[in-house]
């Protein structure tokens, strides 16, 4: 990784970056390198095993137990809007413990890279782009000659991309709802 500035002493000082640097946590999910601001992340685990809920959506992966808190677990990948791509599907997945408003919510990932320190002047706007998947950037940031696609903690924990399939079968359930008649029990007795 050419030009990324790290914390080799160890100390969690940053060193060289200046004053106004902000530290990401940065990972792969589907191929692509994101962050998240340091601040947000309250714990990096090992994939494990969530048990499932009944009549989830289809990023929600189930809920773990983290000493005595029920976490929800989210493939991240689905959740943003990554089509035909789930981090489910490979080995070796972490799980980024989020915290946002006081909710922690579980992330899981492909892998996490590093923490990198990003000033204000290396701080991208994001691009307007088709489709509803830039509202889950803040930022994009620039580390040397990489890209780093900045999550927006709070777009990522109260919403979701509806999959096409799963809001195709919404609107037919609530057009299968409207179209029933209503039953009229005094013509059965007649």
């Amino acid at each position: 990784m050419a030009n990324l500035q790290f914390d080799m002493a160890g100390d969690g000082l940053d060193h060289g970056a200046g004053a106004d640097a902000r530290q990401y946590v940065t990972f792969r999910c589907a191929g692509q390198l994101f962050g998240i601001d340091i601040m947000s992340i309250r714990e990096i685990r090992t994939s494990v095993q969530a048990t499932p809920l009944p009549a989830q959506k289809r990023d929600m992966l189930g809920v773990i137990d983290i000493r005595g808190q029920v976490v929800p677990i989210h493939d991240l990948a689905l959740r943003i809007g990554c089509q035909g791509v789930s981090a489910t599907s490979g080995t070796g997945q972490v799980i980024l413990v989020m915290s946002h408003g006081g909710q922690d919510m579980g992330l899981l990932v492909d892998s996490v890279s590093d923490i990198v320190p990003v000033t204000d002047d290396n701080l991208l706007g994001v691009p307007e782009i088709e489709g509803n998947s830039a509202r889950f950037l803040s930022a994009v940031a620039r580390a040397g000659d990489q890209l780093i696609f900045i999550l927006d903690e709070a777009s990522v924990r109260s919403h979701s991309m509806a999959s096409p399939d799963a809001a195709a079968m919404d609107e037919w359930a609530d057009d299968l709802v409207r179209d029933v008649p209503e039953h009229d029990e005094e013509a059965d007795v007649a």
